[in-house]
Formats: structure tokens, C-alpha cells, sequence
């Protein structure tokens, strides 16, 4: 058996692995931050009596986990492109078949562990497993994560443009996850989706950009990190200084629709998620290491234009 070939099985079992992990751990956060997101909703106070504060802190550790181990494998070029594979099909598989009807839908909560039930409610009508299992499959099924030769030379503004990418890539991912949270609780931005195909357009646009940041050979890994890094850097202030984050809100977000989306939002996790799985990807991406072009030595003598042959001395006049 070639090592081409062991690598491709171990990375299927790490794939397998990784499914159930990552969806653990995003539903587990999600019933954690429940709470945390009514009490933003409402006049409830932030930290009640009994309610422990360490579920917050519990929710964005599950949630930074669950982003890392995706980002990891969407971007690692240590692991064969079949690990995302293996590991982002089942999620799709799920949320393809709960969303064929309310039967499969009931069907699919049914077996789904009691605590865990809202979760995947929730996972089902924000179309989150859409999302990840999404940018797994198309950081895995991407050409250039099959090819076994080293990258090419860095262009010299290769990661000048990866900043401009990753700063545009800031705001449209933001939409798109709070599109996405909000459609749990009808609080999305106003006026932006008018219908349920439109919604699927900026969830499969989402997906498709989060997979190119984590994969693509051609885009410098400094987009992955400037995309990923305030987005995990917002979504953790708002889990582990709700009060703080709250009045920030509040007072930089105005309107009765928007302020309510923002403070859902906030509070979800979702930010934490995939900002630290588009930044994971970055970080563990091989993209770094690419290839040097020649350079010549110090003092190396460069051929010159070809001047004919030189005039024999015997023939001068």
C-alpha cells in the first residue's frame, strides 16, 4: 500500500472522527448560550441568581473548539483533503434531510438526545450545518488540495491582495452569519431577504467563501486571518462581557429591528464559530511554506545579448 493511500485512510478516520466532534460541540454551546440570548432580548438581568456564569464561558471554549477543529482541517495541508471530506458530507447529509420535510425534521429530532433537542432546532432553521459541512466539502473538493506538487512561487503582492480580500471579506461573512442566527427567531436584518431562495443564495455564498478562505492555494492565508480574527475577537467579547457588550450595542446600533438581530446575534456563538474556523484555517494552512524562486549567486555572471562572433584580429586592416 503506497503512502499516498495510507495517508487517504487515516485521513478518513480522522474525518469520521471529526463529524460527530464538531457537531457535539456546536449544539452543546448553543443550549449553553440559550439563556444568555433571552436575557439580551429582554429586560432580564444578565447574571440572575443560581444561573451559573461558567456556562458562558463553557459555551465560547465549545464553540472556539469546534471552530479550530474545522478550520483545521479545511485549511491543514499536513491532512489529506479526504478528512474534510468525510467530515462535512454527514452534516450536509443532515441538514438536506431535515429540511426535505417537517416529518424528517421531527424524525431527525427524535433521535437526537433530549438535551440536545432545541439545539438542533436551531442548527436545522439557521441552516448552520449548511455552513460548515459547506466550507469542509469545498476546502476539500477544491483542485489544488489533490495535487501532490509544491505551491508555486508567491506573487510579489500576493499577500497585499490577501489583505484587501480578507478586509471584504469581513463584512459579507458578518451578514451572512447573522442572516443565519437570525432566522431562528425571526430576527434577521430588515429588508435584505425577501424569500427563501434568496436566503439559500447568501447560505451557499457563505459556505463557498468560507471554503475558498480556508483552501485556496492561489489567495494568501493573511485573508483567512484578517477575515477570521474580529470575528472571534467580537464574538468573544459578547459571550464573556454580555453586560459590556450589550451597552455597546445599544449605543452603536440603532433601529427596532437591527438593535434586537445584533444583540441575538451576539450572543450566539455564531461569530465565535466560524470566525475561529476561517482563522484556524489561516494559521494551519501550508500555504505559508511555498516554494522560492531562483535566485542568482553573488557575483554570478548573467548571459548578455548574443553579439556574433568575435572578428578575428588577422583580417584587421
Amino acid at each position: 500500500m503506497s503512502r499516498r493511500m495510507i495517508r487517504h485512510l487515516v485521513s478518513a478516520g480522522i474525518g469520521v472522527a471529526a463529524a460527530p466532534s464538531i457537531a457535539f460541540l456546536f449544539l452543546d454551546g448553543v443550549m449553553r448560550t440559550l439563556f444568555l440570548t433571552t436575557a439580551m432580548l429582554t429586560d432580564l438581568p444578565l447574571a440572575p441568581p443560581g444561573i451559573p456564569l461558567a456556562s458562558a464561558w463553557l459555551a465560547a471554549l465549545e464553540f472556539a473548539a469546534a471552530g479550530a477543529l474545522a478550520g483545521a482541517l479545511a485549511g491543514a495541508g499536513w491532512v489529506s483533503p479526504v478528512a474534510p471530506l468525510v467530515a462535512g458530507l454527514p452534516l450536509l447529509a443532515i441538514h438536506f434531510y431535515a429540511h426535505s420535510s417537517m416529518a424528517t425534521l421531527a424524525n431527525v429530532m427524535r433521535h437526537t438526545p433530549a438535551g440536545l433537542g432545541v439545539a438542533i432546532q436551531e442548527a436545522a432553521f439557521s441552516n448552520a450545518f449548511l455552513l460548515i459541512g459547506g466550507a469542509l466539502t469545498v476546502s476539500a473538493l477544491a483542485p489544488w488540495r489533490w495535487r501532490t506538487n509544491r505551491a508555486r512561487p508567491s506573487w510579489a503582492n500576493w499577500h497585499a491582495v490577501g489583505v484587501i480580500a480578507g478586509m471584504a471579506a469581513v463584512p459579507a461573512l458578518w451578514l451572512v452569519l447573522q442572516l443565519s442566527e437570525g432566522e431562528t427567531r425571526g430576527l434577521g436584518p430588515p429588508g435584505i431577504v425577501t424569500s427563501e431562495i434568496q436566503f439559500q443564495l447568501f447560505m451557499f455564498g457563505g459556505a463557498i467563501v468560507m471554503g475558498l478562505l480556508a483552501s485556496a492555494r492561489w489567495l494568501s492565508p493573511v485573508a483567512a486571518l484578517i477575515a477570521g480574527t474580529p470575528l472571534l475577537a467580537v464574538g468573544l467579547f459578547a459571550l464573556l462581557m454580555p453586560a459590556t457588550a450589550q451597552n455597546v450595542i445599544v449605543r452603536i446600533v440603532y433601529g427596532e429591528a437591527w438593535q434586537p438581530a445584533t444583540e441575538s446575534f451576539a450572543a450566539s456563538g455564531w461569530l465565535v464559530l466560524f470566525g475561529g474556523m476561517v482563522m484556524a484555517a489561516g494559521i494551519t494552512s501550508g500555504r505559508w511554506r511555498r516554494e522560492a524562486g531562483p535566485v542568482p549567486a553573488e557575483g554570478a555572471l548573467t548571459p548578455g545579448p548574443a553579439l556574433g562572433p568575435a572578428p578575428d584580429p588577422e583580417l584587421a586592416p
